[in-house]
């Protein structure tokens, strides 16, 4: 059964009331982590060395990467909320605990494929001055936002996939997750633009009410998983995760 986008955020509230806590609590971890990482980072930047420019970039994505890490986790928080099991911000670190370099693959892949086809627009914007350096980077931003954008209608299963099957390899989960979305992903796109309304209203409250938006959003898509597997119609005991290389035939 295909539930609507209204079910799945329904059903989002659900799982969450009285429970709203944590996932915040473990939300502003992350963002703080991220924060303080990168300010870190560009503490340390020389704007006038385009080396030290250079580094400082790749020392942000390595953060990113790290940070993608977190996130992972905290999609098995939801997960465990979800299915009603014990949860707790420990498990923000359950993926450094399983494997971490298959989450690690999948999100550099990605990352690789967003920065390379925005690569031509940052370059322009460090060869050019004032106001159309200033377009060039907005632009960079744009392309790389659009292509995760496109690039989540086919992937943006792969971590949670990664998260349930600890033997699954990356490449598998980026395979299998592209299956799923076969004929799932309008329902996926619709559903990423239904928050616009909020996410604008968010920022009307000084942006505190992403505290609790980005929670509703991620459980929203927790949900969005769930029922493109088939979990949310059959919730019984889950099937013996598949050994890599063989199908992924109990999703299929």
């Amino acid at each position: 059964m295909r539930r609507s986008s209204s079910d799945l955020k329904a059903l989002s509230r659900q799982a969450m009331r009285g429970q709203w806590g944590l996932p915040v609590s473990a939300y502003l971890l992350i963002f703080i982590c991220s924060i303080i990482l990168t300010l870190v980072i560009t503490a340390l930047l020389n704007p006038y060395s385009v080396l030290s420019i250079i580094t400082c970039q790749i020392m942000i994505y390595i953060v990113s990467l790290f940070v993608s890490l977190l996130q992972a986790g905290y999609m098995k928080l939801l997960l465990n909320m979800n299915r009603k099991e014990p949860f707790s911000l420990k498990d923000l670190i359950s993926p450094f605990t399983i494997q971490p370099d298959r989450f690690l693959t999948v999100n550099l892949i990605l990352l690789l494929v967003e920065v390379l086809l925005a690569l031509p627009l940052n370059v322009l914007s460090y060869r050019t001055e004032g106001m159309t350096s200033l377009a060039f980077s907005l632009g960079g931003t744009m392309v790389q936002s659009l292509v995760g954008l496109i690039l989540s209608l086919f992937f943006g299963l792969s971590n949670y996939l990664l998260l349930d099957n600890p033997q699954m390899g990356p490449i598998e989960s980026l395979k299998i997750s592209n299956h799923l979305m076969k004929g799932n992903k309008g329902r996926y796109f619709y559903i990423s633009l239904s928050f616009i309304p909020l996410t604008i209203a968010c920022v009307f409250t000084c942006y505190i009410g992403f505290l609790w938006l980005e929670p509703y959003v991620a459980n929203t898509m927790a949900h969005f998983y769930m029922d493109v597997t088939g979990e949310l119609d059959d919730p019984g005991p889950k099937e013996e995760p598949p050994v890599q290389g063989q199908p992924f035939n109990s999703y299929m």
